[in-house]
Formats: C-alpha cells, structure tokens, sequence
C-alpha cells in the first residue's frame, strides 16, 4: 500500500499539516511514537491537583489568520488571555521583563553603568557584528551585556556567546531607543515590549488540550508507532512494529538530526554534517506545593550564578486549579553529553535556591517534587548551522521530505510559528500533487 503523505509525529506541526492538508482533499496519515498527540504540547497530572507542562508553552499569536483558525477548532470560549507578567530577579530584586527598559528599581551604579553604556555603543562607530556577544555590545553596550545579557546568555546556551549567532536574537530580543532606555531608568516607562505581551492558556486541561483538540480533526492518525527507518529510494518507511509502508510525499517534524540519521540511504557527508547541528537540553524540577498566595508572576529569569535554574514557570498563575494548590516549574538547561546524574540532588538545590526569592517561605508545605527531561529543548545558532541547513534541507526536498516545525526546521520557534509551518507545508505538497 502507498500512502499519499505520511507525517512522521502528531506535535503541533503535524498536525497543523494534516488538517489543512485534508482541507486540500488529501488524506495524509500520522504516526506518532507517543501514547498520545502533542509533542512536548503536553500536560502531566499529580496526584490530581499539580499539573505540568513539558516546560513553558503559552500561545503568542502574531497571525490574525492562525489566531482565528486555531480558536475556531480548540473553542475561544476554552482559552484565557493574559497579560504577561514576567521579571528578571537580579541584585535580589525583580525587574520587569525587559531588562533594557525597566532597570529604575536597581542599584544606582547599575543604572548608570546600563544607561551610559548604551548610549556609548549607539553613538559609536557602527560595524558588522559577527557573533551574538558582538551584536549585544553593538545595540545594548558594556553595563546592559555585563549585568544580563552576558550571565543570562552564557549560563543558558553553556557555551562561549562568540560561537553564537544573532539571527534568534534579531526578532525575540526587544531593542528600544536610547530614550525608552532612559525613562527605563527613571521609572517612567510605560510602554510594552516584545512579542509575547499577551498569551492565551486554556481554562482547563493545560496545554494539551490543544494538541487534543487539533487531533479530533485529524482523521487518520496512529499512536505508539515509532518510525526507526526512511528508505529514500523506495519511498518507505520501516515502523518498530516491523511495517512497512510507501509514501509519495513524507513530511517530518522529528528533530532534524534524528531523521538524517533513520534514512538508510542517505550519503554518508550528510549523515556526518548532520551529526554536528548542535543543542542545549532541559532539566525541568516540577514543584507541587501548598500554602499563602504568591504574587501572580507568570516567569522569571535568573541570570545569576547563584541560582541553579536560569527560568522559573509559575502554572499556578494561569492554570486553574484550586488556590492552596499550587505548581511551578524551575528549568535547568545542560549540554547533551552532561546530563544531569543524581536527579535528587538537583531537585534539593533548585528547592533551596527559588527558596532566596522570599517567595517560597517555609509557610508553604511542598507536596511534590520530580523532574522531567526535554533532550531537544533549544537548537544552538552557530555558523555551522546556517551553512549546513540549506544543504540538507535541499537534499530533503529533492526526495519529497519536508523537515518542519521548530525541531524538524531546526529553528527557535513559537506554537504559533508551528502551526503557519505545517499550513504552507501541506499547500506546497498540495500543489505538487494537483501538477502530477
């Protein structure tokens, strides 16, 4: 049997493709390793009163179109709109969210040094920046990228911010002028900024409910099947249940090193190439606990050293439960090859370290706490990346395979961006197949 388009998992990407591309009068059909759709779009329950994410995953819309159409399926009614509330904690004191604008809270020196060094770097001679440190000097100066770009950045990719890119930096990154900056430092900011200033969370069933609702429209799709092979010549994919089935078109949103790595008969430079993209993973400590209502922060960022964790999630802010209970989440990033041992350990010390905020006081009576490992969290953004992409994603679509979403792309992406990915991907292939 040949299928028309198999898609290789049921995240948001997947999903996304498979519903437009039956909207197109295709019939694609998904495989999805898991028990159930959703990629790390998932919710994990304890003891029927903590609820978990697989780390931070809020909508950010940018496209009226996608905002409709997502609405349409998962039910407006079913979703929240909040209003971010995000701090940096530094110098023991919370900052709002973005560092740049709203500085006027911190220490004099700090202010000062922040202020004069941005105005030094846009006054100066302009010139190309090679690398990430290079880009922070050139748009922030030297007091911004020593008291938090600098610490946050390193302490989260966990390698030398030369080796990184800007090209993530460019659109996530807020970069005001000279006088927002200014009035940050008086305190007389007003203004919002970044692209995540509103977010939309479901009233119930954390986020998974909307991979759940994504995958009621999906009419063929099939849980616990792992895709161990892809024979590009013959156009199939091999299963781990021993199936073996042909494709015309295979649209995969796996992470784009494992794919190269499941085709047989792909050449043996590119599998090399390939094997060189780079990643950081994510340690999660998930904290089920009772006791007094804590300010309604939804994240904070830690770019001291003193804190093990570099991100804290407050679910209980925007996930509704009952008020005395109440889940966090504080994330760990590490590099691949250094996986955290002695999980226990971990959990002691992220414990002991959010416990200096004053926001978790011994009043609170922690109930739960676990880990969860996401081993493809954040792709690294180095010069090998953008030379070795175009080619493997242009061998790829040479053999009908498309690599989409943010690991399949390989890319720092929102939800949304997800879901735009598996749209245009499956009116490509719609198009390919209505010319023969």
């Amino acid at each position: 049997m040949r299928e028309q388009v198999i898609i290789i998992g049921a995240g948001p990407a997947g999903l996304s493709c498979a519903i437009h591309l039956q909207e197109l009068g295709l019939e694609p059909v998904i495989f999805e390793k898991e028990s159930r759709p959703g990629g790390l779009l998932r919710t994990e329950a304890v003891q029927d009163k903590f609820f978990f994410d697989y780390a931070g995953h809020l909508l950010h819309f940018r496209s009226p179109e996608i905002e409709k159409w997502l609405k349409e399926i998962v039910g407006e009614r079913n979703l929240t709109r909040f209003k971010r509330s995000s701090f940096i904690y530094y110098h023991d004191i919370f900052t709002p969210y973005p560092f740049q604008v709203h500085t006027y809270k911190l220490p004099s020196s700090v202010i000062l040094d922040c202020v004069l060094g941005l105005i030094k770097a846009r006054l100066g001679k302009k010139k190309k920046t090679e690398n990430f440190k290079d880009w922070v000097l050139a748009h922030f100066g030297k007091g911004f990228a020593r008291h938090f770009f600098f610490p946050f950045n390193q302490k989260f990719w966990k390698i030398n911010l030369e080796e990184l890119t800007s090209e993530w930096a460019e659109w996530s990154i807020p970069k005001p002028s000279v006088w927002e900056v200014v009035k940050g430092g008086l305190g007389l900011n007003r203004k919002d900024y970044g692209y995540n200033i509103w977010f939309y969370y479901p009233k119930s069933g954390g986020i998974e409910l909307i991979p759940q609702k994504l995958a009621q429209q999906v009419r063929k799709i099939f849980l616990n099947r792992e895709i161990i092979a892809v024979h590009l010549k013959n156009r199939k994919i091999l299963l781990d249940s021993g199936e073996e089935i042909r494709y015309n078109y295979l649209v995969s949103t796996m992470p784009l090193r494992e794919l190269i790595l499941r085709i047989s008969d792909i050449p043996g430079a590119l599998r090399q190439k390939a094997g060189k993209l780079r990643y950081i993973s994510v340690l999660c400590v998930n904290i089920g606990f009772k006791g007094p209502k804590i300010p309604e922060y939804h994240w904070i960022y830690f770019p001291e050293e003193d804190y093990i964790f570099y991100r804290a999630g407050l679910y209980c802010n925007f996930f509704p439960v009952e008020p005395e209970h109440k889940s966090m989440v504080l994330e760990i990033s590490y590099l691949p090859d250094r996986e955290p041992e002695f999980e226990e350990k971990y959990i002691e010390k992220a414990i002991s370290d959010f416990q200096k905020t004053g926001l978790l006081t011994q009043k609170h009576q922690i109930e739960y706490a676990g880990t969860m490992k996401i081993p493809y969290a954040y792709v690294v953004y180095d010069q090998y990346r953008s030379q070795v992409l175009p080619e493997l994603f242009e061998f790829l679509r040479q053999n009908r395979v498309y690599s989409i979403g943010r690991y399949g792309r390989w890319q720092y992406s929102t939800t949304e961006d997800a879901l735009l990915d598996g749209k245009k991907t499956a009116q490509e292939i719609a198009q390919w197949v209505k010319s023969g």
